[in-house]
């Protein structure tokens, strides 16, 4: 959330400034490691006139950036320190700021991180807690990057596939919209005095035209509220949750879901496993990564391992795996490279979801344009008929 500060500056000057952060706390934080002192502080509302919002950090490049000064020889604090004076902007200096002051404090890289949980995931920091007992930094950090490169592969394939579809719907119903509540009404007006054609199509042009020029702020209403209701399917957190709720008892929708969900699982399962952490903590924190709708079973899992039942008897009792996933946890459990399985799991069901999306892509794409041509081709034909009847052409 956003918290707008009355600070006072190093040049004892009184300003005001934007802070992003998970808490005041937080907030607090980051302009005392700014060298600024707190005078109010409250969330910033939508009413008040905001400064500009600051770029948003890049975990990524720093991630890249702290990996190659950390092979390079450099001590994580050496790095920090680079890393803080590369920003010649100033735009996350704080930050830099807050990881170096717990730095020389003495405490470890990862309980600096912990005090920015707005920067920091705890999937990440505990990540680093654990490779800091083996002193495995930079190799966690890799595994991280590697780790969110394959997320965010996929999740591009799925954006950019649904980006078409998308566009295709929104000029859709705009042009839909626009024929059947601006050019419809006014071409039934011509009709009205001709009365009803031989094959209805005229009828019904009139009726649906006197009904829109007599109630026009309804007509309009209606589809505003219908494109508003969409917007907020797809913004607001409850209503997403149970449409993918819906969407996960469609036959054959629901599947492709859910291997992609079990994709993220495996993935990020696997990558805690060969970061040292335990299977019972790993489960934890990826249950908190997960959609809501996966923790009631998680959670159960959670506690069936927790009382010895095999990892491979768990998922699949719970429909956390499948057939080929199953397969693989025997032989991980059998050959106690659980990890290194988990992490194949992830990868086929990659592939199967990227060639799921091609093929849906290829089809989808000319259906909706063929649906949709359909549409406006009835409506024209609709509107031009009854010139066709009353010129005894048909």
């Amino acid at each position: 959330m956003q918290f707008r500060a009355k600070i006072l500056n190093q040049r004892m000057a009184v300003e005001h400034v934007d802070v992003d952060a998970s808490s005041e706390a937080e907030a607090r934080r980051f302009v005392a490691a700014s060298g600024a002192r707190v005078l109010d502080l409250r969330p910033a509302r939508a009413g008040l006139k905001r400064a500009p919002r600051q770029k948003k950090f890049n975990l990524s490049v720093f991630n890249q950036q702290l990996h190659s000064l950390l092979d390079a020889g450099q001590t994580v604090v050496e790095a920090i320190e680079v890393l803080g004076q590369n920003d010649r902007r100033g735009r996350h200096r704080a930050i830099y700021d807050t990881l170096l002051q717990g730095l020389r404090q003495g405490n470890q890289l990862s309980d600096a991180m912990a005090t920015l949980p707005s920067v920091f995931s705890p999937l990440y920091i505990a990540m680093v807690r654990a490779s800091e007992t083996t002193g495995t930094v930079r190799a966690a950090i890799r595994r991280f990057m590697l780790y969110q490169r394959q997320i965010d592969e996929i999740r591009g394939k799925i954006s950019a596939a649904a980006t078409y579809p998308a566009i295709l719907l929104s000029v859709g119903f705009l042009v839909i919209s626009f024929l059947l509540l601006y050019v419809l009404p006014r071409f039934s007006a011509v009709y009205d005095d001709a009365g009803p054609s031989r094959h209805g199509e005229a009828g019904f042009v009139q009726l649906w035209g006197s009904f829109v020029r007599n109630n026009t702020m309804l007509a309009w209403s209606s589809v505003i509220v219908f494109a508003a209701a969409v917007l907020a399917l797809v913004l607001h957190p409850a209503l997403r949750a149970m449409a993918y709720r819906k969407l996960l008892a469609l036959p054959w929708i629901g599947e492709r879901v859910l291997v992609l969900q079990l994709a993220r699982l495996y993935r990020t399962l696997g990558m805690l496993l060969r970061s040292g952490i335990s299977v019972l903590s790993a489960m934890r924190m990826t249950q908190a990564s997960m959609p809501i709708t996966m923790h009631a079973d998680l959670t159960a899992a959670i506690l069936a391992v927790s009382e010895g039942q095999a990892m491979s008897t768990v998922m699949s009792e719970y429909k956390l795996s499948t057939e080929v996933a199953q397969r693989l946890l025997l032989a991980g459990e059998s050959s106690g490279n659980l990890d290194e399985m988990m992490e194949r799991i992830a990868d086929f069901y990659d592939e199967e979801t990227a060639m799921w999306i091609d093929t849906a892509g290829r089809l989808i794409e000319p259906i909706l344009m063929l649906a949709i041509g359909a549409v406006v081709g009835a409506i024209v034909l609709m509107l031009y008929s009854p010139i066709f009847d009353l010129a005894n052409i048909v």
